[in-house]
């Protein structure tokens, strides 16, 4: 079963179903920064926690709208493997869900972790102390998931991805439309997706502004709706 799909939650989160697994990727699907910093959601979740039941969930660091632990919380994670920075196995074993700590893979960066079917990389981010970007390999595909990041030398260097998913807001310790631009470049990606807005009135920016700035680049580009589920091959 070569399936490789992905579905953009919103923010920087993903669920992407890899041959027979589902993986999560900084889903925020709660309301959760809004009850403690006061920034409303604008679009709704596309997942309820009854419905929640991935193989693994990754966190790039522990940030709200990328450890949403209100969510996890409310999951069944009996058969769920996390994988993730220290300071992320910190807060989940803090929330006294039942979460083991056998049940948590610490990844930082430049480590790699070899599974059946597909290869998970650590990568420098530059964000928070221990935040990290996650490259996936499968079926000949390389996706670059840069996570929360500023722009700088080390942020996408020696990557090699096919497809790119790049953070665009420009504040709150992320690079902008035209930094993503040249990670995404730097990373070697024929196509680039963009993340990180639509999901908070006080933190966002409009892909149309990285869309053509990427494309008088020469980089093809991908704006994902809400909720969207696209075939990853199909893209390339």
């Amino acid at each position: 079963m070569n399936e490789f799909t992905l579905t953009w939650l919103g923010q920087g989160g993903y669920a992407l179903q890899i041959g027979e697994k589902t993986l999560y990727l900084d889903p925020y699907m709660s309301d959760m920064v809004g009850k403690k910093e006061k920034l409303a959601r604008l679009v709704p979740p596309p997942i309820a926690p009854d419905d929640a039941h991935p193989d693994y969930c990754l966190a790039t660091h522990d940030h709200m709208d990328h450890l949403d632990t209100d969510f996890i919380s409310q999951m069944d994670c009996a058969n769920v493997k996390f994988i993730c920075p220290e300071s992320c196995k910190n807060a989940l074993l803090a929330l006294g869900h039942g979460i083991e700590e056998s049940q948590i893979i610490v990844l930082n960066r430049g480590d790699v972790l070899e599974f059946d079917s597909f290869t998970l990389r650590a990568v420098y981010a530059d964000h928070t102390p221990d935040s990290v970007g996650f490259v996936i390999a499968f079926d000949e595909i390389t996706v670059y998931f840069t996570g929360d990041t500023l722009y700088g030398d080390e942020v996408g260097a020696n990557v090699s991805a096919d497809i790119i998913c790049c953070c665009i807001n420009g504040k709150w310790g992320n690079m902008n439309a035209e930094e993503a631009v040249q990670v995404a470049l730097r990373s070697g990606a024929s196509i680039a997706i963009p993340n990180h807005y639509g999901m908070f009135a006080e933190n966002t920016a409009d892909p149309a502004i990285f869309r053509a700035m990427a494309e008088a680049a020469g980089l093809r580009t991908y704006t994902m709706g809400h909720g969207e589920t696209v075939d990853m091959k199909g893209l390339l």
